[in-house]
């Protein structure tokens, strides 16, 4: 079954209108597209991928796609929120060695924050599944 849906550009993102049950496409244009902004009617089941949502662009005929470059952000962006824990937790550690007096073990620590900070450094390919696919083995 296709739902209709309507996209248009809103600054930065692309919004996408579900029309309420029994509304016509030309209603929900007329009350939720900005006057003199293109936009688009396709099928909800047509859009890309919600994983790269924030990579949408505004496309006419698609009703939106996915902007490659936009998308590996979206990717860097994943990992840096499970870098985050992984930060967070070696920072605990660090406080155990301190309180030990292990200097050897504070300098394994550094190293592996500082190979936690350049994971975004980590290549990636250039089509969406690659990209979604790629996950560093230290954020694993």
């Amino acid at each position: 079954m296709s739902t209709p849906v309507i996209t248009y550009q809103e600054g930065d993102i692309v919004a996408v209108v579900y029309p309420s049950p029994g509304v016509s496409i030309e209603d929900a244009v007329a009350a939720s597209v900005p006057e003199g902004v293109p936009f688009s009617v396709v099928n909800a089941e047509d859009l890309p991928d919600r994983y790269f949502r924030d990579a949408w662009e505004f496309d006419g005929p698609a009703g939106a796609k996915v902007n490659v470059e936009k998308a590996k952000e979206v990717q860097r962006n994943h990992w840096r929120r499970i870098r985050a824990s992984k930060l967070e937790a070696l920072d605990l550690e660090v406080i155990k060695a301190v309180e030990r007096g292990d200097a050897k073990r504070r300098n394994a620590i550094a190293a592996e924050k500082q190979a936690l900070r350049d994971v975004t450094e980590h290549p990636l390919p250039d089509d969406l599944e690659g990209i979604k696919a790629t996950i560093p083995d230290i954020l694993t």
